[in-house]
């Protein structure tokens, strides 16, 4: 057991904005969260948390003097891929300040490749999967762990609510969102996912295992709490598809319309279409914004990604939404390997025929664990080794071999089907004052 019942916890995410963006950039009034879980996990069991965020210190000397003045043994530090390089130099870092101090890694990237992972000395241990239950019990025999843990998959009815309050929520509450008025809180109800597309899985499932949901109870207690605590203005239930069992989607309907706040959620095309009648209770009950993964406008194209979805569903989807006055976040992607010119055009017409209020649109990118980077990989698509290179956020990057990307730049730019014109003008003018005045009727 560690003696000083203090554990670090750091979020080194640099990414979108940098250094010092915190309560400065749109980009920045959210927080993960799997560091709030695991803060409230930690102190269930008696540790105090601290929390280091990038996004609020000025840059690396901020680092530097925030762990010199801490008080911890055992540091935590989350590393999606995109943030690996952070977080190795934050980890040498503090064995450079605290050569005596232990290093646990856990997130996405451990969980989907903890063998690489653990070849980085500044790493003591890499956790693997959902640290919740595992992370805390390892604090009571560290040396006695081997370098990778393979975690536990927790009970999520057992697990505490996250504690929010280790990110400076003044400063993102200060933030002024870019769709929704402030507080705009976010929730998760399940973890994992029961599809099996190819730009995502297996990965996802290496890290949450198999499918589960919170019963309804627990959930609304999470939820009930947050509006007591923050009384928030926009409830957003960050799930990767949260209506994936209609009864737990009707049940919601019925104890969210007492709530009679604003939401949003993310679903598919084949359950919008085949529940129209659920759509239109989420409407009823205070959806204000979907944001649904169509993908391409190409049959093939869809099939080769392993959606389990027409081009049909997608265009009746988007009917659907629209009828019911719910706003459209919509993403696309086009660049996938294999597609044609004409299968990108395809993609471009849907989107204008389907006319989101937010076209998401951007060019693949091989993530890696995903049974499309395999392919990329076995075909020699990708133009880097590195996944951290491969997985940046730019939206219209080259990202593989192959691909025309100064076609691809050019339709997105011509007069005829560029982004910005992607939803004609009348329509963009309109939606958001719609969505808007839907939010101030229902709260």
């Amino acid at each position: 057991m560690i003696k000083q019942k203090t554990v670090s916890l750091i979020y080194p995410c640099l990414r979108d904005n940098g250094f010092g963006n915190l309560g400065r950039h749109p980009g920045n009034c959210y927080i993960p969260h799997g560091l709030p879980q695991l803060a409230a996990c930690l102190n269930q069991e008696g540790y105090d948390v601290n929390l280091l965020d990038f996004r609020d210190v000025e840059g690396w000397s901020q680092v530097e003097a925030w762990i010199r003045s801490d008080n911890a043994e055992v540091y935590g530090i989350t590393c999606p891929t995109l943030d690996y390089y952070e977080a190795v130099k934050t980890a040498q870092l503090i064995k450079q300040v605290k050569p005596a101090a232990k290093v646990i890694v856990g997130g996405p990237h451990p969980s989907i490749m903890p063998q690489e992972t653990a070849q980085e000395h500044a790493f003591d241990y890499v956790v693997a999967g959902e640290g919740e239950v595992t992370f805390p019990m390892m604090l009571e025999n560290l040396e006695a762990c081997p370098k990778i843990i393979h975690a536990v998959h927790p009970d999520l009815d057992k697990l505490p609510y996250e504690k929010r309050e280790i990110f400076n929520l003044k400063k993102i509450f200060k933030t002024k969102h870019p769709v929704f008025k402030q507080p705009t809180v976010s929730v998760m109800c399940g973890r994992g996912c029961l599809y099996n597309c190819t730009f995502c899985q297996p990965a996802e499932k290496k890290i949450f295992g198999k499918f589960r949901m919170r019963s309804l109870d627990h959930f609304f207690g999470e939820i009930e709490m947050l509006n007591r605590t923050y009384n928030f203005n926009t409830l957003i239930i960050d799930d990767d598809s949260f209506t994936l069992k209609p009864d737990y989607t009707a049940a919601f309907c019925e104890r969210y319309s007492k709530i009679k706040k604003p939401f949003v959620c993310q679903s598919r095309v084949d359950f919008i279409c085949n529940n129209e009648d659920l759509i239109k209770r989420l409407h009823e009950c205070g959806l204000v914004m979907m944001n649904v993964g169509f993908e391409s406008g190409n049959q093939r194209i869809l099939d080769f990604l392993g959606k389990g979805t027409t081009v049909e569903q997608n265009l009746e989807a988007g009917r659907i939404l629209h009828k019911y006055k719910i706003g459209i976040f919509a993403n696309h992607m086009i660049g996938i390997p294999t597609e044609t010119k004409e299968e990108v055009l395809d993609t471009l017409r849907m989107i204008r025929k389907i006319a989101p209020e937010y076209p998401a649109l951007a060019f693949f990118t091989p993530s890696y664990g995903s049974y499309l980077y395999d392919y990329c990989k076995t075909n020699n698509l990708l133009l880097s080794d590195d996944p951290v290179l491969l997985g940046r956020r730019n939206p219209t990057e080259p990202k593989i071999k192959g691909v025309d990307y100064e076609w691809l730049t050019l339709q997105l730019n011509s007069p005829r089907t560029r982004l910005h014109s992607l939803v004609p003008t009348a329509i963009k003018n309109r939606i958001p004052n719609r969505i808007k005045r839907r939010i101030r009727k229902i709260a």
